[in-house]
């Protein structure tokens, strides 16, 4: 198993902030490493010490080709991670988790609380505001955003810092299942079926702050990585109801990391971002100090991970894997 994941890394330039690894899982060998940062346009100055523009973010795998989400643009590699070439648009804007819909991408522009459907030319398809919803404006007190969806809009924001502003969702993800597009808005603490009927199908105070989504392949489970908790989360996903939790700090090895790398201002230590489903027993997930966990999700166990990197700092933020 190859595994493909990228980082951020804290409280450095912009061209130092993230890599794209790729790990032969079997011999916790990594073969390749590549800088990840966000060009064309440059950003010369990032503001935020969490690194808001640095480093990788959401990763998909298409055939031999890999998807990775940087600030403003999608950067498609080759399976040796080669550049082939740059997707981008004017609405990607802080990117984060993506999914396919057919030729198309599905994009999180999380500083603007959009969802944007892109072709693979970048061209929009279809883009969703979940403040200008009637359904979430009301029970969650929102007001639309104001912005130019006709200009470039993707260095517009760097310095405003929006994730603190009144009625900011945080829209950080969007996973498919079947005809059924769904979205985090993980400032609220919610999963919205966004297509084809809108509806709220989870909401829990436990996955405020969440990241990482992703549906079993029977369609009926949706798992989170409950971030700030430490813990990976289930749902099932026609009732919304949790139906199991597996807290990363009850792992002895975890535990052992955690306490040689407590957290720091700014940096949390083991937050689990990153997911990925190997079949129906086994998941792989990401934490910082970047490290790859392969976990048993029916026995509750942890079968190996790999260390990358001792700094706190350095978190993993897309992960994919290929058999």
């Amino acid at each position: 198993m190859i595994i493909y994941f990228d980082t951020v890394k804290r409280k450095r330039p912009v061209k130092e902030g993230g890599e794209l690894v790729k790990l032969d899982w079997a011999a916790r060998k990594v073969l390749k490493t590549v800088p990840i940062f966000p060009f064309d346009p440059d950003i010369k100055d990032d503001p935020n010490p969490r690194g808001n523009s640095r480093g990788g973010k959401g990763i998909l795998i298409s055939g031999n080709e890999l998807f990775v989400g940087t600030y403003h643009s999608i950067l498609v590699f080759d399976l040796d991670l080669n550049l082939k070439r740059k997707i981008s648009n004017n609405l990607f804007v802080n990117i984060h988790e993506m999914c396919f819909a057919d030729e198309n991408i599905w994009v999180s522009s999380t500083a603007i609380d959009c969802a944007v459907l892109v072709a693979p030319d970048g061209q929009t398809v279809k883009s969703w505001w979940p403040r200008e919803e009637k359904l979430l404006q009301q029970r969650y007190v929102l007001s639309p955003m104001d912005i130019d969806k006709t200009v470039d809009n993707r260095l517009l924001h760097i310095h405003a810092e929006l994730s603190t502003k009144a009625h900011h969702t945080h829209l950080n993800s969007v996973v498919k299942s079947g005809p059924n597009t769904y979205v985090l808005l993980n400032k609220l603490g919610i999963v919205v079926q966004m297509e084809p009927v809108l509806k709220i199908v989870l909401e829990d105070a436990a996955i405020r702050g969440a990241h990482s989504p992703k549906i079993s392949a029977a369609g009926d489970r949706l798992l989170l990585c409950s971030s700030i908790r430490k813990c990976i989360v289930v749902y099932d996903l026609e009732n919304g109801k949790p139906v199991k939790q597996i807290d990363l700090l009850d792992f002895p090895g975890i535990a052992k990391l955690y306490n040689a790398h407590p957290d720091q201002p700014f940096n949390q230590s083991i937050f689990i971002r990153g997911l990925e489903i190997i079949d129906d027993d086994r998941i792989l997930v990401g934490i910082s100090p970047a490290a790859i966990l392969e976990i048993d999700i029916r026995q509750n166990r942890l079968l190996d991970f790999f260390q990358y990197s001792a700094e706190v700092g350095d978190a993993v933020h897309g992960l994919a894997h290929k058999m």
